[in-house]
């Protein structure tokens, strides 16, 4: 796993939400099917807001990163996003997103190229390392922060309240030759080797 400055916190939990379905535990690295036509949400346990019990001195008082996302074909790990939240203040108040994709190296095509994540990077290309250069504000609430992924053309594309986050193209089939198609996503969960260790619902 990439080396990543992390704040620890006692308590982790990720939901993912598809509309209309029920809710179950997900383990790290317990796979669980999705389906990107439908809206589907990954909630974080945070709010956004920065804590009051984070201690002086810490890693990171400001930020919290956390564990990665893995996005699967079936039992294919296709890329990891990983998330970090500046903090807002307090509830009412902006704080930002900052989202960072990581391409596998086989399934997932990654390659050598360096690109980031706006809306216009081409299709054809899948940086081991895809950071999101421009981070994404967004409004704490009581709620926890979440991300909508979905399947735009040939990309994943992850939203926030509706706005634009990031997106990475999805790998072909067979690495170097579009004619055989891209991947289909179908899997998530949460990182099994993160340095946090996330409990994590599906609902479904």
């Amino acid at each position: 796993m990439l080396a990543r400055t992390l704040t620890c916190l006692l308590a982790m939990t990720v939901v993912l939400e598809v509309k209309g379905l029920k809710c179950k535990k997900l383990p790290p690295g317990k796979l669980r099917k999705v389906n990107l036509k439908k809206e589907t949400q990954i909630y974080f346990p945070t709010n956004g807001v920065k804590p009051s019990n984070i201690k002086p001195g810490a890693q990171s008082t400001d930020q919290v990163a956390l564990d990665g996302i893995e996005i699967y074909s079936r039992k294919t790990l296709l890329m990891k996003l990983y998330l970090t939240v500046n903090y807002a203040p307090t509830v009412g108040q902006q704080g930002s997103l900052m989202l960072m994709f990581e391409h596998d190296m086989f399934a997932g095509c990654g390659d050598d190229s360096m690109d980031g994540c706006s809306q216009d990077i081409p299709d054809s290309t899948f940086p081991v390392l895809r950071p999101c250069l421009d981070s994404a504000p967004f409004t704490a609430t009581d709620l926890p922060v979440a991300l909508q992924l979905s399947k735009e053309g040939n990309f994943l594309v992850v939203k926030n309240d509706g706005k634009f986050v990031g997106k990475a193209a999805i790998p072909y089939k067979k690495c170097g030759d579009p004619s055989k198609g891209r991947q289909w996503i179908n899997a998530v969960a949460a990182e099994a080797d993160g340095l946090i260790k996330i409990e994590s619902e599906l609902c479904k």
